[in-house]
């Protein structure tokens, strides 16, 4: 049995339920989830959690994450990256750096985005992208709010034939699609956007500096991390008898802890417990996630 964090560059052309099936296979461990997809087009971080671990996916699905995207501004495709069918083109005015970089400074902050047709997103228990391949109307879905704290351009800008291409680094919450952007950003410089590559670099604490290759861990070299102290949760120590109550899955009062705050218990000899979180209802510690 195998208990910890995984830490995967993700291959290109591989969808991160591929990356899952292809490691849980190799190594021998069916417990094995993954904090957030990337497109085949992506590479970069992938967040794996193995064994127990895998309890602890809900906590890691919400961080913040960053990526660095290459766009041409000149055509779209249907996909709005690389992989799709070119669908509109129009020549690109000469664009200077202040104009790139003015227009993206306008996704900064908090905004609606409209998730694209070919998303893995379920409406009546089809994805998107499964209506879009068989040419059926595409169900409407609400945008969903995302805030962009950084977003900047990282090379000159090139001018190939009326196509501008250049790439750009983003800091997002999650849930925020970068083909989308790369779409937006063709409009709002009057012409067409698309994603030509992706990576990821970051997520929450893990960068791409952690990663491990995906050959390396299909051969059985790979390590594991302990994902508890990248919860960056408050911790308490109880006596035997509130370990008993953990154990038992009971309620614990709020004042054994530091703050109303999901909080990682441990016992006496330092062997992690339990997650417990607040519960506003009957204003008692719960518990949320039993760790042994």
């Amino acid at each position: 049995m195998m208990d910890g964090i995984l830490l995967v560059d993700k291959p290109y052309g591989m969808t991160s339920h591929d990356v899952v099936f292809k490691i849980r296979k190799a190594i021998g461990e069916s417990r094995i989830g993954h904090t957030g997809t990337l497109d085949p087009i992506a590479t970069g971080v992938l967040v794996l959690c193995l064994g127990k671990a895998t309890k602890l996916v809900k906590y890691f699905t919400e961080h913040e994450k960053s990526y660095v995207a290459e766009v041409a501004i000149g055509y779209e495709t249907d996909t709005f990256d690389a992989t799709g069918k070119v669908t509109n083109t129009k020549t690109c005015l000469p664009l200077s750096d202040i104009d790139i970089d003015h227009t993206l400074s306008r996704f900064l902050g908090v905004s609606k985005q409209y998730p694209p047709a070919y998303s893995a997103i379920k409406v009546d228990g089809k994805k998107l992208y499964e209506y879009a391949r068989l040419n059926q109307s595409i169900p409407y879905v609400e945008p969903r709010t995302i805030t962009i704290d950084e977003i900047n351009r990282i090379t000159p800008i090139q001018n190939i034939d009326g196509v501008i291409r250049f790439s750009f680094s983003v800091k997002c919450s999650k849930g925020t699609y970068i083909r989308v952007i790369c779409h937006d950003l063709g409009k709002m410089l009057n012409s067409y956007g698309t994603m030509l590559n992706l990576r990821r670099t970051s997520v929450g604490v893990f960068d791409i500096a952690s990663v491990q290759s995906f050959a390396e861990v299909i051969k059985g070299n790979y390590r594991l991390l302990d994902p508890l102290p990248f919860l960056r949760m408050p911790t308490l120590v109880v006596n035997d008898n509130n370990k008993t109550k953990v154990l038992n899955g009971a309620f614990l009062d709020t004042k054994l802890f530091s703050g109303l705050f999901d909080t990682i218990i441990y016992d006496s000899s330092n062997t992690p417990l339990a997650i417990y979180s607040y519960d506003e209802q009957i204003n008692l510690m719960r518990l949320s996630v039993m760790l042994i």
